[in-house]
């Protein structure tokens, strides 16, 4: 990618999260305000329950507006300091144990291949992890109103890289909102915040490495991670 793509893409991707974050806040705002303003404006009218309730309104909106600073906090407090060189196998299969008991509690069918010879990637075990639990979290919530759920997790080795490709069963994401999925604090989902994809993407970036979605509406979401494999571990 030249310069100004990458300039381009940069401007667009700040647009998208200065978008999302002027519609979360400003509604929250907006209602907050709307709130205020009859209960003042009908102070002497309400009785004491009903004060109590606008009350109890305006808090729960408050609270709301101080889980969306929380969200950005986080975003800020995950990063990437220290990368190592570290047994791909073993860090796999760990994650294969901890998935394996996630998706036996959920009722959700597991299809996994890592048939795979030994070699060392570059990353953060702490960031790593991170990554790939939020990518399963999001898989586990996409199939729970979904007949016969599966997780399906595959490993390939691609020159420099290695490729983890996660699929779920599940209702899928639409087209337009794919783009959308890595911008933090997007969400379709009531009661989420919406920071798992973008910290996901992240650390992953921090990490010489990238994530992409694909997702035909109702046929379910693949996910799939690019790591760097260590110089001279290559392929």
């Amino acid at each position: 990618m030249d310069q100004a793509s990458s300039n381009l893409e940069l401007m667009e991707n700040l647009e998208n999260i200065l978008s999302t974050i002027r519609h979360e806040v400003g509604n929250s705002i907006n209602s907050l305000k709307i709130t205020l303003d009859v209960l003042r404006e009908n102070f002497d009218l309400f009785d004491d329950a009903k004060r109590k309730d606008y009350l109890k309104r305006g808090s729960k909106l408050v609270a709301r507006q101080q889980e969306l600073v929380n969200a950005m906090k986080v975003y800020s407090m995950f990063n990437v300091k220290e990368q190592e060189e570290i047994q791909f196998l073993h860090l796999w299969k760990s994650f294969l144990t901890a998935a394996a008991t996630k998706l036996k509690e959920k009722n959700i069918k597991f299809i996994q291949d890592h048939e795979t010879a030994p070699f060392l990637i570059k990353a953060n075990t702490m960031a790593l992890n991170k990554v790939m639990m939020n990518i399963l979290d999001n898989a586990v919530e996409a199939v729970e109103i979904v007949n016969d759920p599966q997780v399906e997790l595959r490993v390939t080795l691609n020159d420099d890289f290695v490729t983890i490709m996660l699929k779920d069963n599940g209702c899928g994401i639409r087209k337009n909102d794919i783009s959308k999925a890595f911008i933090p604090l997007f969400t379709t989902k009531p009661g989420k915040m919406g920071m798992g994809l973008p910290i996901a993407r992240k650390l992953l970036v921090k990490m010489g490495g990238r994530i992409e979605i694909e997702s035909p509406f109702e046929d379910g979401t693949e996910v799939r991670v690019w790591l760097r494999i260590a110089v001279g571990h290559e392929k």
